[in-house]
């Protein structure tokens, strides 16, 4: 007996048949909302040279990689679906029209501590615009109006709950720490990055210990307390973030005035967005009932992403749902129930007799009318396959033999109420 382990790799999902199906209801509709959003679908490779992926990344990105080695060439495994996609938009160029709409849902890897929620491989669904040489701001808007279609669909047909689109400006910090002269300011936007996840009190020792001024940590400080309507009142004047409140007020202004629920639109100060190829707007969403679930979507402008790659100034906005840690969640916080069904089947067909033409020929008919159904080709004994179909979860089980063949008729059997009925395979179509 072989001593290899079957258990899959630690931070690598796998589900049994009933939670794929409920994982692929989900996919459906975000994919359904995005095309319907006046998105198009683009694919793209697992597998990118290495350069290309750390290009516009560093720091903890590379260290999280995947790396492969094929002859002469360094590969890796995309640790995200934004960065190959600038590649992409700088290699096609010339064949794309622009502003360049696509969305991509698709697996991305990260080699980062597995645990509750956090996976090393998992599904991004991501929507982008692209523009080229300048990208409107009302673009922006369209991220978070897209993300409020999805989560509304979602809550109709899962009642996953209401979502808060948080909505922030890099240019608001950039133009306030270039105003106090901070040139080194990584480690301040990574506490402020993680201030949601620690005490007031532990925030407040750590944004003490950076050893900032008195004037510098009370501008922060009131920076991060602040709400839309102040930040006039912080005393800023620096160009860039005058700019960035211009553009998050378009922004918030077109998300609350696109139909939507308004309230579902806020200002958040504190998002500041882990990746440094963001310029501008940003984004984090919550479901409002499960706040622990942290955030379940984000993303944001990026105005120099493909510069790596281009000459060209190719400026985009994009969002992007962390599918598998969603499901995940949901799965576990009881929001999801697994399906009843094992198989998508509505029937089972169970030809006897060796009527097996006469099966394919029936199954024919059904998937014509759209019907989901398989054939046991078993010869085990009668009971054995109706109780196959019963594990399955299928609704109806359909026997063929030599009597239904002769009178033209097939045997259908509701496997909730055990009752049973002779009726022509036509009537069966028509009736579900």
């Amino acid at each position: 007996m072989s001593n290899i382990s079957t258990k899959p790799l630690s931070g690598f999902m796998e589900l049994l048949p009933e939670e794929q199906q409920v994982f692929e209801q989900i996919k459906s509709i975000i994919e359904s909302e995005y095309r319907d959003s006046g998105f198009i679908p683009m694919d793209q490779p697992l597998l990118d040279r290495k350069e290309v992926l750390l290009a516009k990344a560093g720091g903890e990105t590379e260290k999280q990689i995947y790396e492969l080695t094929k002859g002469d060439t360094e590969l890796a495994l995309r640790f995200d679906l934004t960065v190959p996609l600038a590649r992409y938009v700088a290699n096609n160029y010339g064949s794309l029209t622009f502003p360049f709409r696509r969305y991509t849902i698709g697996k991305v890897y990260r080699g980062e501590r597995a645990q509750a929620g956090r996976f090393r491989e998992f599904y991004q669904c991501d929507v982008d615009i692209i523009g080229n040489e300048n990208l409107a701001i009302g673009y922006d808007a369209e991220m978070p109006i897209a993300i409020a279609r999805v989560f509304k669909r979602l809550d109709e047909e899962m009642q996953t709950g209401a979502v808060k689109i948080r909505i922030n400006n890099r240019k608001l910090f950039s133009g306030i720490t270039e105003e106090l002269g901070l040139t080194d300011t990584q480690s301040l936007l990574g506490l402020i990055d993680k201030k949601e996840k620690i005490t007031a009190e532990e925030f407040e020792k750590s944004l003490q210990e950076l050893g900032l001024g008195e004037e510098t940590l009370s501008v922060i400080t009131a920076f991060l307390d602040s709400s839309l309507e102040k930040l006039g009142q912080l005393g800023i004047s620096n160009g860039v973030f005058l700019e960035g409140v211009s553009e998050l007020q378009t922004v918030l202004n077109l998300a609350k005035n696109s139909g939507f629920e308004p309230e579902q639109f806020v200002f958040d100060p504190t998002i500041v967005r882990g990746l440094d190829y963001y310029t501008g707007t940003i984004f984090e969403t919550n479901l409002v009932s499960y706040p622990e679930f942290g955030s379940v979507c984000s993303g944001g402008r990026y105005d120099n992403l493909a510069s790596q790659y281009t000459s060209r100034s190719l400026p985009g906005v994009g969002i992007s749902i962390g599918l598998s840690r969603l499901f995940d969640q949901l799965l576990k916080a009881g929001v999801l129930q697994a399906s009843p069904n094992k198989t998508a089947s509505q029937i089972l067909i169970i030809p006897l007799d060796e009527q097996y033409i006469v099966a394919l020929q029936t199954q024919k008919l059904l998937r014509e009318s759209g019907i989901v159904s398989e054939i046991n080709w078993s010869t085990s004994k009668l009971d054995k396959r109706i109780g196959y179909a019963d594990k399955l979860g299928v609704p109806y089980v359909m026997l063929i033999g030599e009597n239904e063949v002769a009178d033209g008729l097939v045997t259908l059997r509701n496997m909730q109420t055990g009752e049973e009925s002779k009726i022509t395979a036509s009537e069966v179509a028509n009736a579900l």
